[in-house]
């Protein structure tokens, strides 16, 4: 094949979805085999005659007449669903009319657009989606879902609240709901005007999805729902730049990908690089490599898979990462690990010659590069990253003690000293090695 390089245009949109949800559908076919009598529900229940008399009317009717009744005045039938989540209060009743509009939204556009037009429509179902009884705020939630995906503009208020409900199901024990909270995050990014707000509250929602891929607990579809609500998000700019910085998502992701059984993880784990790599190149070019994720995407390359377009991003990934990896000089691959904050032993950690012929670059932009190194030891609990990071400072300083002073006004000095109390043993023989050049280096 031909080598390709990747530009901006040649990231797609996603496609619309469909929101159908298993366990949502088995809900909805329990309650629509109940038998209502809306003719009790007229009058201070808020259905006047007309009303009753319609919803009773295609309630009993077969799927497709059903839709038959419902074309001929969809407007109408907006409206008794509107008063029924405004005024009704019996939960039975709630149930029965959620779970007839969430089985008729999705086979009338004209009836869900009736229905997105209702003034009291989201402040109706936000109201639904806080109930006590679960299968009410279930079934709730699956209609907001359905009228947010038929807009392009849907009202923030109601986005929000969705996003804030499906948080809460992210978090539950029972892996069912964890399944719903993903699609529903994943069929509400669809629409591009909700990517902000997920965005805006990033550090509150990703955390469980996160625990979700690091545990591969849940099963395959999870797997996937979740890396498909990363891709959805990577398709704007900042997430694409700082997605991998706020979730460190790249080396989750690719790890999925390496022991991944389904074709369609893979597919959708590809995307996500392809855009986080098209979109926010120099951000993620550098993060991929430091992962090794060059050797994984070029065996994939070499594999044969159904989907075409899959093969074709893979080769393009492996093109592209490969050109990168070409022109980068030792330092680079250093600065790139640096970056990352996955500091690992790699050979240049303990190459003196290395050191001699760039430590000068630590001193450049006002210590950038040793402030970021500063940095690692103050944030990270990872025993490795803390112990090279100790080593490469002590590196710094013997060349450089005039570093040291930018150290102490970091109060890194002290917190690599404290260090050598620490329980890992190579932390603590790195953190002493660094300790005895800050005292030499300290009269130099």
């Amino acid at each position: 094949m031909a080598t390709e390089t990747i530009t901006t245009e040649q990231v797609p949109s996603p496609a619309s979805v469909i929101f159908s949800n298993g366990f949502l559908d088995e809900i909805v076919e329990n309650i629509c085999s109940r038998t209502v009598t809306w003719s009790r529900h007229v009058g201070a229940d808020g259905l006047t005659d007309e009303q009753a008399t319609a919803i009773a009317y295609i309630d009993k009717l077969p799927k497709r007449s059903k839709l038959e009744a419902l074309s001929k005045d969809p407007s109408l039938y907006a409206n008794i669903f509107g008063t029924i989540f405004t005024r009704i209060t019996r939960v039975d009743v709630l149930q029965s009319a959620l779970a007839l509009a969430a089985d008729l939204i999705p086979a009338d556009k004209t009836f869900t657009v009736a229905l997105n037009s209702l003034p009291q429509i989201c402040e109706s179902l936000g109201k639904l989606l806080d109930s006590e009884d679960e299968a009410t705020r279930l079934l709730a939630a699956k209609i907001v879902i359905l009228l947010v995906i038929a807009t392009d503009k849907p009202p923030v208020s109601i986005v929000q609240k969705m996003l804030d409900c499906s948080c809460q199901l992210s978090t539950c024990d029972d892996y069912k709901l964890k399944d719903l909270a993903a699609q529903s995050y994943g069929a509400i990014l669809s629409v591009k005007s909700t990517r902000t707000l997920f965005w805006a509250k990033i550090t509150t929602y990703a955390p469980p999805l996160l625990e979700i891929l690091r545990s591969g607990k849940g099963g395959l579809q999870l797997q996937y729902y979740t890396v498909l609500v990363f891709w959805l998000l990577s398709f704007e700019l900042e997430p694409a730049e700082e997605l991998n910085k706020k979730c460190d998502i790249i080396p989750i992701v690719l790890d999925i990908m390496k022991i991944a059984i389904k074709e369609k993880i893979i597919r959708v784990s590809v995307s996500l690089f392809y855009n986080l790599v098209t979109i926010a190149p120099e951000e993620n070019i550098p993060a991929l490599l430091v992962v090794s994720g060059l050797p994984v995407i070029k065996s994939m390359a070499q594999r044969k898979w159904t989907d075409t377009e899959l093969e074709s991003d893979l080769v393009t990934l492996s093109t592209t990462l490969q050109e990168a990896h070409d022109s980068m000089s030792t330092f680079d691959e250093y600065v790139s690990e640096l970056t990352s904050g996955r500091l690992r032993w790699s050979p240049v950690h303990k190459s003196i010659d290395f050191w001699k012929r760039n430590v000068e670059q630590f001193k450049e932009d006002n210590w950038k590069l040793l402030k970021e190194l500063a940095k690692v030891i103050s944030t990270s609990s990872d025993n490795t990253v803390l112990a090279v990071a100790s080593n490469d400072i002590g590196q710094v300083i013997t060349e450089l003690p005039e570093g040291l002073k930018v150290l102490q006004q970091m109060g890194t000095k002290t917190k690599i000293m404290e260090m050598m109390g620490h329980p890992d043993p190579d932390v603590k023989y790195q953190a002493l090695k660094a300790t005895q050049v800050f005292v030499a280096r300290a009269f130099a």
